[in-house]
């Protein structure tokens, strides 16, 4: 089985059990968390005729403090890497994050965040310019002090010589 049908799964089995783990584990927020998560991320290239999105592994780390019952402030990375044509291409992102819940006591959150982006193709070179992200997860307690997050995001990078996007999704965990 393809590890992505794995993952697909691990989010589907994720989905169906929030219920009874939110019954034993309720959502609190306080105090720091720290969590990270992997999945796979679709890239693209803006303004380049010719050029396909590029499936690859795509993973974050994320940590920071709570701000009150539906509100997060943290740092978020993300990052996404192909190896094509013996060249490795690297595209992250390192965010000052926000995290919004619309319901204290639930799961849902929303997010969105400012920084830098990072683009790095081997034998060719790199550039940094600025980085935003946007998404969503869901946390399904798993118990007191932890959650596993089904997530999805999009980060976007403006370089001096175009941007690039990646669509990302997976799973996660988070320590609170």
């Amino acid at each position: 089985m393809a590890r992505w049908s794995k993952i697909a799964m691990c989010a589907a089995l994720a989905a169906t059990v929030p219920g009874a783990a939110a019954a034993q584990h309720p959502h609190v927020r306080n105090g720091f968390w720290i969590g990270f998560g992997l999945g796979y991320g679709s890239f693209g290239i803006e303004d380049c005729d010719g050029c396909g999105r590029e499936g690859g592994f795509a993973g974050n780390f994320r940590l920071g403090g709570s701000l009150g019952d539906r509100w997060l402030l943290g740092f978020e990375s993300n990052g996404w890497i192909e190896e094509e044509f013996d060249t490795s291409i690297l595209v992250s992102s390192s965010t000052a994050t926000v995290y919004f819940y619309p319901v204290a006591s639930g799961g849902l959150h929303l997010k969105g965040g400012l920084g830098l982006a990072h683009l790095d193709v081997e034998d060719v070179g790199d550039e940094t310019g600025l980085g935003v992200l946007l998404g969503a997860g869901y946390d399904v307690r798993i118990g007191r002090n932890t959650s596993l997050v089904p997530f999805a995001g999009w980060t976007f990078g403006d370089f001096e010589g175009g941007s690039t996007n990646v669509l990302h999704f997976g799973i996660g965990f988070t320590f609170h």
